[in-house]
């Protein structure tokens, strides 16, 4: 037989904590509010938290906890998957002799399902304590936070709700349905967050959906949850996005934003339908990204400077290249920030607006309208601009407009997809651009990449006992430094068992000298513009990232994992 449980407002009457006539108000306002009951009896003041508590003690048989922990061992921490965890806010805090774990919780609702999937997934009941949500919070941001991933078993499949306890009414009716979505979706949203990804990719197969974040350009599996959830979790992000919640057949992009911290996240959505159901990407953007400096990006001292003296040039174009996600636009953002001033018109033309720059329009390209980067540059060029910044260089038309505007006597700052500063003066003769006028108007080129740092707290010394490592330093630098660091095999709290912690650009800065004019009017080819910028100057970006390797800001395997050796 199922066994039932009194409800909350039941055991508050008896106890005496409660009259009837606030029950009667507190119900009321519930079914207006669709609040659990307890939450609204705190807010109307009729209770404490700590008379919920006991209450909650006697309804489902599990004593409260007075003294918190002060230590809890990596291995107890790690005993449950982290989602689940999150999922049923259950932190373990002791491991018998015998196996059974020891655990708290602040959702007392929480706790028939806690006993059954510890049980499953243990083989033994678990004893299970309840404390008040300050001091689970309190527990979460000290033990549960700074414990690497790797430390947890594979991700924690949520399970279906089945009926072996009865759960009281009241107090779940709301959070039946809506609730637990809305809060595995704003799990996924803050957990993300907390661990600084710049992207959520939430993809259903047959059997189930993966969530994974990007984290350091890296993708990480997280958690995954039950096929049968998808539809009112991709639903939630629709509402949250303002997008067409009924169109599943079609792929749809929007945003929303969310405030954390202080911190305003903005929250870029893109739909796509996929075989087994919708996937849906987020990318996250943190404002106060906008406000970066080019001194902040990782530049050595001897590509910055050479920045610096492109950026000081009154006219011309000024290109950076890299793949997708070489921190292009964060360049270009650091740039105009470097730039910017009361007496300078900058404008201009994105596709999507990452970040918002204060004291600069912005103007956002719609190709469906026919408002492509072409049209916003034949419009600028009549806005009295001093600086424009072009998003992207895709076309012809596009190019040529450029350099038109830079010949005009204007500062024009773009991008290219190319792999190396040499293939994007090349790409852009290809497009049809006129040499000559290229070569007078194309002040230098940008190529960048972005590698993970090494994380301070672990990286480990490591002398070079790779023959082909010290060549290449032998070859580039005249010595062989007596060691580099390696990432730590374990990883640490610090970086969460990443071993790396946070980017930084490495580069190649092409200046276009008379040399490579007289090249562009010959048609001459990538190799041969490449080799006379590095006799120029140019230190190539495999040879600004082995500088990072000897600095020990970096791995050499890193390095290799974004470009090619020389």
């Amino acid at each position: 037989m199922l066994k039932r449980y009194k409800k909350l407002g039941e055991l508050l009457l008896e106890k005496g904590f409660i009259t009837e006539s606030e029950l009667e108000r507190a119900l009321e306002i519930q079914k207006q509010t669709r609040k659990p009951l307890g939450e609204v009896l705190l807010e109307l003041g009729y209770v404490t938290e700590d008379e919920i508590l006991d209450a909650l003690s006697e309804q489902y048989g599990a004593p409260i906890l007075k003294n918190l922990p002060k230590n809890i061992p990596l291995n107890v921490i790690g005993s449950l998957p982290k989602n689940m965890v999150e999922t049923l806010r259950v932190i373990p805090i002791e491991k018998k002799e015998d196996g059974t774990l020891v655990v708290v919780t602040d959702n007392g609702v929480n706790i028939p399902r806690i006993r059954q999937e510890i049980r499953f997934l243990t083989g033994k009941m678990p004893e299970v304590y309840l404390v008040t949500s300050r001091d689970f919070s309190l527990l979460y941001q000290t033990h549960v936070l700074g414990v690497p991933l790797d430390l947890f078993e594979e991700p924690y499949v949520v399970m279906e709700e089945t009926p072996v306890e009865q759960e009281t009414k009241e107090e779940t009716e709301v959070e039946a349905e809506e609730a637990p979505i809305v809060r595995l979706v704003n799990n996924i949203i803050n957990r993300a967050i907390e661990m600084g990804a710049s992207d959520i990719h939430i993809e259903p197969f047959k059997r189930s959906v993966k969530v994974r974040f990007r984290i350091d350009g890296m993708l990480r599996k997280i958690l995954e949850y039950q096929k049968a959830q998808h539809g009112a979790v991709v639903a939630r992000i629709k509402i949250m996005s303002n997008l067409d919640v009924s169109e599943r057949r079609l792929p749809q992009d929007g945003k929303f934003y969310t405030i954390k911290n202080g911190e305003q996240y903005d929250f870029r959505v893109s739909t796509m339908p996929s075989a087994f159901g919708e996937k849906v990407v987020l990318r996250i953007l943190k404002v106060s990204e906008a406000n970066r400096r080019l001194e902040e990006l990782g530049y050595s001292d001897y590509n910055y400077n050479r920045i610096m003296e492109l950026l000081r040039k009154p006219y011309g174009i000024i290109l950076v290249t890299g793949p997708t996600g070489s921190g292009k636009s964060t360049t270009l953002v650091a740039m105009i920030n470097y730039l910017k001033d009361e007496s300078v018109n900058i404008i201009t033309a994105e596709d999507p607006i990452e970040y918002t720059i204060e004291g600069v329009t912005q103007c956002q390209v719609f190709p469906e309208i026919g408002l492509t980067f072409a049209r916003y540059l034949r419009a600028f060029l009549r806005q009295d601009p001093d600086i424009i910044m072009v998003g992207e260089i895709r076309d012809r038309e596009t190019a040529q407009l450029a350099v038109e505007a830079s010949l005009t006597g204007h500062l024009v700052l773009s991008t290219l997809h190319t792999n190396t500063a040499a293939g994007a003066v090349t790409r852009l003769v290809e497009m049809g651009v006129d040499p000559h006028l290229l070569g007078t108007s194309l002040l230098g080129v940008i190529g960048q990449r972005l590698v993970r740092r090494l994380c301070e707290k672990c990286k480990v010394p490591t002398p070079i006992e790779d023959k082909k490592i010290a060549e290449h330093f032998e070859r580039h630098f005249g010595y062989v430094p007596e060691r580099i660091f390696a990432p730590s095999p374990e990883g640490c709290p610090e970086c969460r068992g990443m071993k790396y912690r946070g980017r930084m650009a490495i580069g190649e800065v092409l200046i276009v000298s008379s040399e490579i004019k007289r090249l562009l009017s010959s048609r001459a080819t990538e190799q041969d513009i490449f080799e006379v910028a590095v006799r120029e100057g140019m230190r190539p970006m495999f040879v600004d990232g082995l500088e990072k390797v000897a600095q020990g800001l970096t791995s050499f395997e890193e390095v290799l994992r974004v470009v090619s050796p020389l």
